[in-house]
């Protein structure tokens, strides 16, 4: 498997994994996540170890296990104690919303909830924002913070990262109204699509004290990564809700072609 992961890598260019024109930790987690996607490496498989992937890739087993960790948080992998890192059963098994859908989810429950605590820096980004921004090194990015509270109950605490670019066409001001998925399109940028990635997690510290939860607490997390339409990431989202005060409402249909008609 890892001859075939050589050949999926090299690519048309010639240059092989090492030419890659980008970050080192940033090209290590694409194409990890890239040979999940297109079914190089199925639910089920186990990928290579971290010594094989620090030789593919020429970089240190600290770069490794860093994207691994972030594809593990995404739901992509899951490591097993004594055995390696496999994919999970469920993680190339995506389906699809269409964008106005999401839109309007994220306008509906703005238009419920009040935003409390906002919070608006810019920082150096972390691993995990760097690769899904598609960032260079030294590029920083605008995290925004905010509580979400539906009756005076904290429910969410939501982060967004943003080029800087962008987040210049925003004011604070619209920040406290409107969330940053709805300000992007008003702002000229037009959105084509987004990856989006719910999950369990516990609450930390810092969670707990915003959402007024224990510590250890269980909440669904949610991530989110826009994109405009030339495929460049224009924002990431971590959203963290308490799991007693909050629902993620999905209505499934069936579509009938002309010959399932009764």
């Amino acid at each position: 498997m890892l001859d075939s992961m050589r050949g999926r890598s090299d690519g048309s260019s010639g240059g092989g994994v090492r030419a890659i024109a980008s970050p080192r930790y940033h090209q290590v987690y694409v194409s990890l996540r890239a040979w999940v996607q297109d079914g190089t490496y199925k639910p089920g498989d186990q990928i290579p170890t971290e010594p094989q992937l620090c030789k593919l890739f020429g970089v240190s087993r600290i770069t490794v296990r860093k994207a691994i960790d972030s594809l593990s948080q995404e739901g992509w992998l899951v490591r097993q104690q004594g055995r390696g890192t496999f994919v999970r059963m469920s993680a190339s098994r995506g389906t699809g919303l269409d964008i106005d859908e999401v839109r309007s989810q994220v306008a509906g429950f703005a238009a419920v909830t009040e935003v409390k605590d906002l919070q608006v820096v810019e920082i150096e980004p972390d691993g995990e924002t760097r690769a899904a921004l598609n960032l260079l090194d030294d590029e920083r990015v605008q995290r925004a913070t905010h509580v979400r509270t539906l009756k005076r109950v904290p429910i969410g605490l939501i982060t967004t990262f943003v080029p800087l670019d962008v987040a210049r066409r925003v004011t604070l001001a619209e920040m406290a109204e409107q969330p940053m998925f709805e300000l992007l399109g008003k702002v000229g940028i037009r959105v084509s699509r987004a990856d989006q990635f719910i999950g369990a997690t516990l609450a930390g510290v810092e969670a707990a004290r915003a959402l007024s939860v224990e510590v250890g607490a269980p909440l669904l997390r949610l991530t989110r990564i826009v994109f405009d339409v030339n495929d460049r990431p224009v924002e990431r989202v971590v959203a963290l809700y308490r799991a007693d005060a909050y629902q993620y409402h999905m209505q499934l249909t069936h579509h009938l072609s002309s010959g399932d008609g009764r």
